[in-house]
């Protein structure tokens, strides 16, 4: 029972967290591309208070996207997921861990990433019109600034900045951890400029430890 409740967990993870990222870069590691040019109002504020050129939006992958992660630990961890921007200021990722097909969708708004949907669609379900992009409403923050080790939103905490990270796709020497934990399983994901999540990490700390991760492996862009 632990186990299969471990698994849910774990799948509802994948549900709930976001996407991956490219920095205004292309997609080999090295950064200048400008994806997402960044508003004034998601510029990224340092631990000293000056305002950087560097967007939230920075940490997705760039429109029309797609990546596979590998998976370890579990059958729902290995995952492919499309990034796109319909609208300004908006992302849409469509996830795929095999187990179900979701639709996530997020906002800029000022110095967080909102959340406005996260749930299981058809797989052939199409990109939301601009219309219904502005329907929807925040349910969650799924990330904040300033981008510093102690920033909190919602339960999840940033415990880490500019560490190193080994994925199948690369090394990645500027990771953002951010963290969530309850009485018995640890949550993090592991962000990086321009490519967003390069890693995804759930441990279950019970009686067995159960240790299951989704790690980038490959990332193209359509033409």
């Amino acid at each position: 029972m632990k186990r299969n409740g471990f698994i849910l967990l774990f799948v509802m993870l994948l549900i709930m967290s976001g996407c991956s990222s490219k920095p205004a870069t292309s997609l080999d590691g090295n950064s200048s591309s400008k994806e997402h040019p960044p508003a004034d109002n998601g510029k990224i504020e340092q631990e000293h208070g000056e305002k950087t050129d560097l967007s939230l939006l920075d940490y997705f992958l760039p429109d029309g996207s797609n990546a596979h992660y590998k998976g370890e630990g579990n059958e729902y961890a290995e995952l492919d997921i499309s990034v796109n921007s319909p609208a300004e200021d908006y992302v849409v990722v469509h996830e795929n861990n095999g187990g179900s097909f979701i639709q996530k969708v997020y906002k800029l708004e000022g110095d967080e990433i909102q959340v406005l949907q996260e749930e299981p669609i058809q797989i052939d379900g199409q990109i939301p019109s601009k219309e219904e992009l502005k329907a929807l409403t925040p349910i969650r923050i799924y990330l904040k600034g300033p981008i510093e080790k102690g920033t909190t939103f919602d339960d999840w905490t940033i415990v880490e900045t500019n560490i190193s990270v080994d994925t199948p796709y690369q090394k990645f020497d500027d990771a953002v951890v951010m963290e969530q934990k309850g009485d018995d399983f640890i949550n993090r994901i592991y962000l990086v400029k321009g490519f967003g999540e390069v890693k995804r990490e759930s441990i279950m700390t019970t009686d067995e430890k159960l240790v299951v991760t989704s790690l980038l492996e490959t990332v193209t862009k359509q033409d």
